[in-house]
């Protein structure tokens, strides 16, 4: 299972025609059929204001009815070979051709449904090009003591050492560059980061399974797949091992896991290569074996399917909702997540269900409870305990740093507010610093971290996969709650000074322009944003300190030498993208002000790069337990 992206439905070869055809309107008596007729599902719902719907998906495209007179329509719709608009009208009572004629050119505008008679599509799945650009990336690279600094260095810009990897790798990314005993890399061709997947000859096909994926334009990874039908059986064992030892950790059901205790397990599972990867304490990995490789690749299809769930501001499941596999497998139907931005999952439909019957129901299949593991898994499965742990440290890690963006987008809100208030029309600092705000707020409003019910959900979900690995985990580090892990820490006289420097510092920046004009009130409120949010970082940088320096005594991994900073979260956006995902403020401030602020959970550093002959940098000690 691979990321949703947009796929096309319609033949290249057909979109002139279909093209030529939009614009002629629909006849009666025309016959009208649905292409790929495999790419259909349906199924009925109670939508979310208590009313019955059924739901066709056809690949990504999603069509639902609401009114009950219109469900027979639907239910043919789908059963249809072929069919004329005066036949549709026979479908149901009274329906009247003014009436269907609108429902039918919307489906031929969605490339739905097509004119002309339908056709047996004949089997296919025939070698196919690879859809991946030429890999950038020579020769093999490790997140290890001698490559992490120049990995980040080289793709982000900023050099940050092993010993905080977990805080700008999440745990479930860290084992994609590392190669197998196949010589293949786990995260095959989505790589992570990008610039670090390698050029591998790989078997490409057209995907030929019923439902989503079915005759995407994207093909299926059959290289993968034939090393995970090799190692199946051990996958499972594996997978039967790890969830019955998490099991007893979080006191789950034995048959029907919550979505959250789902995502946790999953995260957990993808942690084990980079475990294997990370326990020498920071040296060059040796090749993983291949179930393990295999296995990443398929849990995360399970990952990536209760993220969207906890995530998905449009569609929410709440974390302690039951969730069985079938209903994670339609999630992911629905949902397009069999489909992903370099392929499709490749993975036939019976393996899918078997392994989603054992991760998710607990359902161990036939001849795997007697199965030995390969001997080479010995020692990873001897170490279990210390595996598990280190995937639920990682995984608070993970909460704690990503709720960094939520308290920056609550100074940012304030900072909107103000520039919208002043509308500062003058070419100077203020307006600088206004039209940069509104391009972050731009940026921030894509990732769905600016209205309150979005930021809430984000936080709802951070909370409990915090809270499960914080009561899984053998040694617990940090609070019992997310809130508390990343509560802004008390004000003290430390916070008092920072707000009179930085006072200071912009008040002369915006000397004679619109938001001095607008008084004192306006400054008074940036500051204050500014402060408030610097407190709740130091709290958030404590905390995942405290989860690394926990991480790295577990690993035997050297502790790092400088403090960590949000700059250091930041670096997982830039390897990924080449362009931070998430704006920083505090880099705002800098490139437009020339104002520098420096902080790490012990420390803040101001410093006004355009006035050479101050006392800069100013720095205040504190700390997150209370400061000086």
């Amino acid at each position: 299972m691979e990321n949703a992206s947009p796929a096309g439905l319609i033949d290249d070869d057909d979109d002139d025609a279909a093209a030529d055809l939009a614009s002629t309107p629909l006849e009666p008596s025309e016959r009208l059929h649905i292409p790929h007729r495999k790419r259909l599902s349906h199924s009925y719902a109670i939508n979310s204001d208590g009313v019955r719907e059924l739901r066709i998906d056809y690949g990504l495209k999603e069509i639902s009815f609401d009114e009950e007179r219109l469900f027979a329509f639907a239910e043919q719709l789908i059963q249809q070979v072929s069919f004329t608009g005066a036949q549709a009208t026979a479908w149901g009572p009274g329906y009247r051709w003014d009436e269907l004629r609108p429902l039918l050119e919307a489906l031929l505008d969605d490339g739905i449904v097509r004119r002309g008679d339908g056709v047996t599509e004949p089997r296919g799945g025939g070698l196919v090009a690879s859809p991946l650009a030429p890999a950038k990336c020579a020769v093999p690279r490790a997140w290890s003591a001698s490559e992490c600094e120049s990995i980040t260095g080289e793709l982000a810009g900023r050099a940050v050492e092993l010993g905080y990897l977990e805080a700008f790798v999440p745990v479930y990314r860290i084992a994609h560059a590392a190669l197998d005993a196949d010589d293949r890399q786990v995260g095959e061709a989505n790589v992570y980061p990008p610039r670090l997947r390698l050029e591998r000859a790989t078997e490409w096909r057209a995907c030929q399974y019923a439902g989503s994926r079915y005759r995407d334009e994207l093909p299926m990874n059959i290289t993968a797949l034939k090393a995970m039908i090799k190692h199946w059986k051990p996958m499972m064992a594996a997978i039967v091992e790890v969830r019955a030892a998490l099991r007893a950790r979080l006191g789950a059901a034995e048959d029907r896991w919550t979505i959250g205790e789902l995502h946790v397990l999953s995260c957990v599972v993808l942690a084990l290569p980079a475990f294997v990867l990370q326990r020498t304490g920071g040296g060059s990995p040796a090749p993983l074996h291949p179930v393990l490789s295999s296995l990443f690749r398929i849990t995360d299809g399970v990952r990536m399917t209760t993220f969207q769930m906890l995530f998905s501001v449009e569609a929410t499941r709440r974390a302690d909702e039951p969730l069985t596999a079938a209903a994670l497998f339609e999630r992911a139907e629905q949902h397009g997540l069999l489909i992903g931005e370099t392929g499709v999952c490749a993975g036939p439909t019976h393996l899918i269900q078997e392994f989603l019957a054992t991760i998710v129901d607990g359902v161990t299949p036939l001849g795997v409870a007697a199965l030995a593991l390969p001997s080479e898994l010995a020692p990873l499965f001897a170490q279990l305990p210390a595996a598990l742990d280190y995937g639920l440290y990682a995984l608070q890690t993970w909460a704690v740093s990503h709720s960094a963006w939520l308290a920056m987008s609550r100074a940012y809100d304030v900072l909107r507010a103000v520039c919208e208030a002043v509308a500062p029309t003058a070419h100077d600092d203020c307006a600088r610093l206004c039209a940069r705000v509104a391009k972050d707020g731009r940026r921030l409003d894509l990732m769905q971290v600016t209205l309150d019910h979005d930021r809430e959900i984000h936080h709802k979900a951070y909370a409990d996969g915090y809270a499960q690995a914080w009561r899984a985990t053998r040694a617990r580090v940090g609070p019992a709650t997310l809130s508390e892990a990343i509560a802004p820490r008390a004000e003290t006289r430390v916070d008092v000074a920072i707000a009179h420097e930085l006072h200071a510092v912009l008040t002369a920046r915006f000397a004679g322009g619109a938001l001095a004009a607008a008084g004192p009130a306006a400054l008074d409120r940036i500051v204050d944003a500014l402060v408030t949010y610097l407190r709740a970082e130091q709290a958030i940088l404590a905390s995942v300190t405290a989860l690394q320096h926990a991480i790295n005594a577990l690993l035997a991994r050297p502790h790092p030498g400088r403090p960590l900073g949000v700059r250091d979260f930041l670096v997982n956006y830039t390897m990924g993208a080449g362009v931070g995902a998430f704006p920083y403020l505090f880099d705002t401030l800098d490139s437009e002000l020339g104002v520098h602020v420096e902080c790490t959970a012990n420390a803040i550093a101001v410093i006004d790069r355009r006035n050479a002959t101050a006392s800069f940098p100013r720095c205040y000690a504190g700390n997150a337990a209370g400061g000086q």
